[in-house]
């Protein structure tokens, strides 16, 4: 039996995926990376982007809006993001609503740069959320 990766992937609220696993792929600051049994050990923080899972040949795909990735030297590699969700559970539509209404708000109104620096972080969460689900075939 080959080895597999104990991996975790939690928010403030919730454990959102905790399986054995092959692989993973991960969005970093510097580009993408993947992990497989027996990675050096590594603290690295994400970007707004996504995690591939591969396991038995199949392949599972969360939308992650950045957060920090842990590889510890025991094989668990542990996801710690703010927002981390199945495509599954993503509806593109309610993203799609949510993008419109924020480039409206940052057309219509006269805002401080704090205000402006979190919509636009907001449109780039939600468009991804977008791209992830819509690659992936997911309508909801």
């Amino acid at each position: 039996m080959s080895k597999k990766i104990k991996l975790t992937i939690a928010t403030p609220l919730q454990e959102v995926y905790q399986n054995d696993v092959d692989q993973l792929t991960v969005t970093t600051m510097n580009g993408e990376i993947t992990i497989l049994p027996n990675h050096i050990p590594l603290v690295v923080p994400l970007e707004i982007g996504q995690v591939m899972i591969k396991n038995d040949g199949n392949e599972v795909y969360h939308s992650i809006s950045g957060g920090l990735l842990e590889v510890r030297h025991d094989n668990k590699v542990i996801i710690l993001s703010n927002r981390a969700e199945n495509v599954s559970s993503i509806d593109i539509e309610r993203s799609k609503n949510a993008i419109e209404r924020a480039e409206k708000i940052m057309s219509q109104e006269k805002l401080n740069p704090d205000e402006y620096v979190k919509l636009e972080k907001k449109i780039q969460k939600e468009l991804n959320r977008v791209k992830i689900a819509s690659r992936l075939g997911q309508r909801k």
